[in-house]
């Protein structure tokens, strides 16, 4: 069910998307409570898509995830709803962007909790499957305690502030907001402290061609939040979902290596749509390949589509990822490619597969 409520106007601005890339090239609708700010950002936030769908419905079909974010939202009291919609650019960004700007592999406060052997041994084949440089980048998790911290919070926001990815704050209006969410989070059930929204995300990062220094300096990283993880054993893709996830979050390492993100559409709906299917595909080639994961390729596709699809009907978006029909159609692409190995053993290198995938675009996007 639905959740309605009275809310402001300033809800009704621009819709993030879900579980995207990060890119220092990436840009997406701005936050909710930040209309006039920038449109840049360095991480799609797919709660903040969840909660606009809450209070006004998306028009893409619902996927396995719906019924998984109403049960979330359904399950909060008044006042916890309410919080969340007053404070949503601290519950939903802050976790994401605290490991960003602050986790570092081998730190406990960032460490893999949940099907932590599952992400490091597909991280491990997945190295050697697409053999591209990269032992430096750093695997880590996300977790929702940093929202019981005022200090971890102020830090947080002030570094989003600087980066440009929240509009201006005075060190007071942020030491205030910082205190209020921790202390309210404080208070709260553990069922509250630990949503699966604060950390319903992964992403890929990397500070290539970044001229922000600070930015620039951080390490290229591939995070998980724990409440993407949660989520998919809840809706019974635990098995397989973790495992392409993050075989499409490697893809955008492979695409950062390789200098995919300088070329293609101008427009920037149409760059961000490209990249992700790609990302989509080179997943489902690896995950079903025999010298891969040798999955069923329903079960990928399902993996794919439960988290990438949500909400992600704004055509004209710079954060577009492709309709849920496209990327279906780009993750049966990759599957096809797979079966299609002759020997089966046969592993085509990333750059024939991007190579091969630039071929078919427009024929995937057409239908």
């Amino acid at each position: 069910m639905k959740r309605t409520l009275q809310w402001s106007a300033a809800l009704a601005a621009g819709t993030l998307l879900p579980l995207g890339m990060v890119a220092t090239t990436a840009t997406a609708a701005p936050a909710p409570s930040s209309a006039a700010h920038s449109q840049h950002r360095l991480v799609d936030l797919p709660a903040k898509d969840a909660l606009q769908d809450a209070v006004a419905p998306s028009e893409c079909a619902p996927t396995l995830l719906d019924g998984y974010i109403d049960q979330l939202f359904a399950e909060m009291s008044d006042a916890q709803f309410a919080f969340l919609v007053a404070h949503q650019d601290v519950l939903l960004s802050v976790p994401t962007y605290d490991a960003l700007f602050f986790g570092t592999a081998g730190d406990p406060d960032y460490a893999l909790d949940s099907h932590a052997a599952q992400l490091r041994n597909t991280y491990r084949d997945l190295q050697r499957f697409w053999n591209i440089e990269s032992d430096d980048i750093q695997l880590m998790a996300m977790h929702s305690d940093s929202l019981l911290d005022p200090v971890r919070i102020a830090r947080t926001l002030e570094a989003m502030v600087d980066a440009g990815e929240l509009p201006p704050m005075t060190d007071a209006a942020i030491a205030q907001e910082a205190q209020t969410v921790a202390t309210f989070m404080q208070a709260q059930d553990e069922a509250f402290q630990d949503n699966p929204l604060w950390t319903l995300n992964a992403y890929a990062f990397s500070a290539e061609g970044e001229t922000d220094p600070v930015i620039a300096a951080l390490p290229d990283k591939l995070v998980f939040g724990d409440g993407i993880l949660e989520a998919y054993d809840a809706i019974g893709l635990g098995d397989v979902g973790p495992r392409v996830i993050m075989a499409h979050e490697f893809a955008h390492h492979v695409q950062f290596e390789l200098g995919t993100f300088d070329t293609g559409p101008t427009d920037p709906a149409e760059a961000t749509r490209r990249t992700e299917l790609m990302a989509d595909a080179m997943a489902s080639y690896y995950a079903t390949h025999k010298k891969g994961l040798a999955l069923n390729s329903k079960r990928v596709t399902d993996a794919l589509l439960s988290f990438y699809s949500v909400g992600d009907c704004s055509f004209a978006s710079p954060g577009h990822h492709g309709t849920p029909l496209q990327r279906e159609r780009a993750a049966d692409w990759g599957a096809d490619l797979a079966a299609a190995a002759k020997p089966r053993s046969l592993v085509l290198s990333a750059e024939r597969v991007i190579e091969l995938f630039e071929e078919d675009l427009a024929e995937i996007i057409a239908g």
